[in-house]
């Protein structure tokens, strides 16, 4: 009796763990969710890798210089179901990428992270779950050097 009580404890504990783990791991709090910036660059990398995609984009916002962004991404099957393709980018493109920054912005070796909202892609298509990129003043052709007009 005592030997099933204890399996059954360590079976509660590592499942508690697991999902204790795997939540941590998912959670955005580290971003604002309210806040959103509009980064308008270049792609230097796009990883369509699981457990999550990601953008690298060299550009920057109307508060800041010209720097390097990480874009967070969701894992590539959720992905895809709002339009996005293994070869929606190239390095090279120009876009305009909207998400939401750090609750406390820090730069960590010259790069920002940023958890993606919406992307204007260079044949601007749309792709992303924001109302801002449904407005006009937004879907300025980033191949045209669209000015970034920072958080909303």
């Amino acid at each position: 009796m005592r030997r099933m009580a204890r399996s059954m404890m360590t079976a509660a504990v590592t499942v508690w763990i697991g999902i204790s783990t795997a939540w941590a791991h998912h959670s955005t709090g580290l971003f604002d969710g309210h806040a959103i910036v509009k980064i308008s660059g270049t792609v230097a990398e796009f990883r369509w890798i699981n457990p999550h995609a990601s953008i690298v984009i060299e550009g920057g916002t109307a508060e800041s210089s010209q720097g390097k962004w990480i874009v967070e991404m969701m894992a590539p099957t959720a992905m895809m179901d709002e339009g996005w393709r293994r070869d929606s980018l190239s390095i090279g493109d120009r876009v305009t990428v909207f998400a939401h920054p750090l609750r406390n912005p820090a730069e960590v070796n010259g790069i920002t992270r940023v958890l993606y909202s919406g992307i204007v892609l260079p044949d601007h298509t749309i792709l992303g779950q924001i109302r801002a990129l449904r407005s006009p003043e937004n879907l300025e052709r980033p191949d045209q050097g669209t000015r970034a007009r920072g958080s909303r």
